[in-house]
């Protein structure tokens, strides 16, 4: 994905309300890897077992998608300053 292909993606999460958006490369996360773990072994995902599943994948995203070159990650603020009507969520807040 080229610089002006990734201020296209930017600007299409922007404009459908997404608080962030960002790009990164398709690879195996190393350092994150150990951060992982051990945030996984202190119990810090609480009752959402499903955080201890498929962590090779969790790691690297090209064992999901193999031909994956790029990651898109959006983020939504569930909790805006000012309060949206219920319409306007298109997934649950908590998500």
């Amino acid at each position: 994905m080229n610089m002006y292909d990734g201020q296209i993606v930017k600007n299409i999460a922007r404009a459908q309300g997404f608080s962030f958006c960002g790009i990164s490369r398709a690879e195996k996360l190393e350092t994150e890897a150990a951060q992982l773990e051990a945030w996984l072994h202190k119990g810090s995902h609480g009752s959402m077992q499903y955080m201890e599943n498929h962590f090779d994948k969790r790691i690297d995203p090209t064992l999901l998608v193999p031909s994956a070159k790029s990651v898109i990650t959006c983020m939504f603020n569930y909790y805006p300053e000012k309060e949206l009507s219920k319409s306007t969520f298109k997934i649950s807040k908590y998500a």
